[in-house]
């Protein structure tokens, strides 16, 4: 498949107004997601024509010159200062020395001690919606293709379904559970990070620390789709203070990057319940992507909150975006087919994903063109 080619028409579609209509792709979401659909479609703003514009430009543009040769893939093979390899054989081959049952969230999880002390996460197949295993797997995929390294290493792997439902009998979601004809049950394990995660000190006006001009919105939409449709609902406003300083000097940048992150695999649910789901590795340590598993989901392209988020980013790395330039979307792809557990992706979830960098790149050119160089990639 040839993702570039294709980055207007996916863009129209993503848009709804190409074959894949806005009402097709709502009802393919769960049912909170669709309602969230219809209430805020005829929202999307004017910036989505400037953009489309935008990349309609630069592909003319591109058109015009000589074929530039293929831009090095960007790939980073650590978590911090971990190795992936060693983890993730770990975590492969590993037998099971002990399970237990994990805490908090609405899943049911595991944690799993390996014969060799290694110690993991294992998140298994289930019927609740809200637990999509394989997200998991792909947005670690992702997380390296581009770069980043802030996900814990993870691999597919099968486990006995008895091993895990003997330490969850007396749990009601023990009946989720999704095991296979075989015995086992597929799940994403995840590395237990050895140090202390701790939800990140976010003081209230930081999302100043990511603009250019403009005012945050009154209605912030850094919290769960559920939360902010109240809010809108009932009008509750805000006042945002001025920019407060950050923890770490390098915070404001690690946000720029996550949201980036979470936009293009559309993690819908990284925002609430007293940011549990950003943390840092260590008091005043560096953020990590944690908990992905609410990623990836069918539909549409675009989610307008999510849209919203995005465009709250108005300053970034710039070897971030040069990554998400140079991500290839077939080299990611046959990535993912590695895995023994394949396919992690549908080819729809690829095309949704080709068409949030081809917007991503679209808001960013936008900004430049409006701002200069100098004041979008300030770090």
């Amino acid at each position: 498949m040839k993702w570039r080619g294709v980055g207007l028409i996916l863009l129209l579609i993503a848009l709804g107004q190409g074959p894949a209509s806005a009402s097709a792709g709502a009802a393919n979401l769960a049912p909170k997601q669709s309602k969230e659909l219809v209430q805020e479609e005829a929202e999307v703003s004017a910036e989505v024509a400037a953009a489309l514009v935008a990349v309609d430009v630069a592909e003319r543009a591109v058109a015009d010159e000589a074929p530039a040769p293929p831009a090095q893939a960007v790939r980073a093979d650590r978590f911090f200062e971990h190795r992936d390899a060693p983890i993730r054989r770990a975590l492969s081959r590993g037998d099971v020395a002990e399970v237990r049952r994990g805490h908090g969230g609405r899943s049911l999880s595991f944690r799993v001690t390996l014969d060799d002390g290694t110690e993991g996460y294992f998140k298994p197949a289930q019927s609740f919606n809200g637990m999509n295993w394989t997200a998991e797997i792909a947005a670690y995929h992702l997380d390296r293709e581009l770069g980043f390294g802030r996900t814990a290493p993870s691999v597919a792997r099968a486990l006995p379904h008895d091993a895990l439902a003997a330490v969850a009998s007396s749990d009601a979601r023990v009946d989720e559970l999704r095991p296979g004809a075989d015995g086992t049950i597929e799940g994403a394990f995840i590395w237990w990070v050895p140090e202390r995660l701790r939800p990140v000190a976010l003081p209230d006006g930081w999302e100043r620390w990511l603009l250019i001009e403009g005012e945050p919105p009154e209605i912030s939409p850094f919290q769960r789709p559920g939360a902010y449709r109240r809010a809108r609902a009932a009008g509750r406003t805000r006042t945002v203070p001025a920019a407060p300083e950050p923890d770490v000097a390098d915070r404001p940048a690690e946000m720029s990057d996550l949201i980036v992150f979470d936009y293009l695999s559309h993690n819908l649910d990284r925002w609430g319940g007293n940011n549990t789901n950003i943390r840092t590795v260590g008091e005043g340590g560096p953020l990590m992507f944690l908990d992905n598993a609410a990623a990836f989901t069918l539909g549409r392209a675009r989610i307008p909150l999510m849209d919203r988020r995005l465009r709250q980013v108005q300053r970034f790395r710039r070897s971030t975006v040069d990554a998400v330039r140079s991500l290839d979307v077939d080299a990611y792809q046959a990535r993912l087919a590695e895995d023994p557990l394949a396919p992690t992706l549908d080819p729809r979830q690829l095309r949704n994903l080709e068409a949030r960098r081809q917007f991503l790149l679209a808001h960013v050119d936008a900004l430049v063109e409006r701002h200069g160089e100098e004041a979008v990639y300030v770090w």
